[in-house]
């Protein structure tokens, strides 16, 4: 999210159903704070609504309630990771890293690393995170006050 609103994008711009990127955010497989602080910096009303009627809040606070009750599960470990839990590349990745060096050239820096963090994050499985969706719930209930 803050690469977009670095873009320029209006944070309080809204898809067709009426979804901010805060909601969006808050609706995603990877909701995150830093997301919500680069929102809330880019000056992102939490109070706006979809079309469903819901507010960023809302729709963290369904997730965390979901989250919490479900049955804790053992997570299962990708076998992208090593026994260190470092990402390990299949050839067809190697290669996909390297056509994208070449390609992008001096500026491949960035776009690298954000690619490695999103693939790295993937073997993970760091999705739905219910820390994060707390720390996202708290941060929109002190923005709403």
């Amino acid at each position: 999210m803050a690469e977009r609103l670095g873009w320029g994008i209006d944070p309080n711009c809204t898809s067709a159903r009426g979804r901010t990127p805060l909601i969006a955010n808050a609706r995603g497989f990877v909701a995150e704070c830093r997301d919500r602080a680069s929102a809330a910096q880019a000056g992102a009303d939490p109070t706006l609504t979809d079309e469903t009627g819901f507010t960023a809040l809302d729709y963290a606070r369904r997730k965390l309630a979901k989250l919490q009750s479900r049955k804790p599960r053992r997570p299962r470990k990708s076998p992208s990771l090593d026994e260190n839990d470092q990402l390990q590349l299949q050839p067809e990745e190697q290669a996909e890293l390297a056509r994208m060096r070449r390609e992008l050239g001096a500026e491949s820096a960035e776009a690298i690393r954000i690619w490695w963090k999103e693939r790295l994050r993937a073997a993970r499985r760091v999705f739905n995170d219910p820390e994060q969706v707390e720390k996202i719930v708290a941060m929109l209930e002190a923005a709403g006050k």
